[in-house]
């Protein structure tokens, strides 16, 4: 499945086919869910999702799960929910990050958005390198998430104590 050629482009570089997120995918996608996240519960701004039942993709490389990405699609926007690759720096995310940008193209979207925890620098230097901007830090949106699922850690990646969310977005069109 390939809906611009620059997408499938990246999936062939990557080594892997891009098929939408199917019953039969669901364990993988649902592992790697609570492996992520502590759940296919997934909180972003303060709004819940089960991500698992979202619309998504699933990178395979010789018939094998290697990555997953949900999003949900609001009116003119697009929130990419969760992106994970099981081979990093390979290009799986890429690939499929641009897939999901252009599902929310083909369904007129003007802008794609998604969050990440303010421990997660990897992520951020990630989605910046590709073009997404800054635009928002929602304060105590992780302790929020933390009050309702409580397997929240309070220190994340690199040490750091864990409580905001920073919203990265993509703009697809003016207006």
């Amino acid at each position: 499945m390939c809906a611009a050629e620059d997408v499938c482009a990246l999936a062939e570089r990557a080594g892997v086919t891009l098929a939408p997120l199917s019953p039969e995918l669901g364990p993988f996608v649902r592992g790697e869910l609570t492996r992520h996240w502590c759940s296919p519960v997934i909180y972003s701004r303060d709004r819940r999702y089960e991500a698992d039942r979202l619309p998504g993709l699933v990178a395979l490389r010789d018939g094998e799960p290697v990555g997953h990405v949900t999003y949900a699609i609001d009116g003119d926007e697009c929130e990419v929910v969760t992106l994970a690759a099981t081979i990093e720096g390979a290009g799986v995310g890429t690939a499929l990050l641009a897939a999901a940008v252009e599902a929310a193209r083909a369904c007129g979207c003007r802008r794609a958005f998604l969050t990440t925890s303010n421990d997660n620098l990897r992520a951020l230097a990630f989605y910046q390198k590709r073009g997404w901007r800054l635009v928002a830090v929602h304060r105590g949106a992780v302790d929020r998430c933390r009050d309702r699922q409580k397997d929240v850690p309070l220190i994340g990646l690199n040490g750091i104590p864990l409580h905001d969310e920073l919203e990265l977005e993509l703009l697809l069109r003016n207006g």
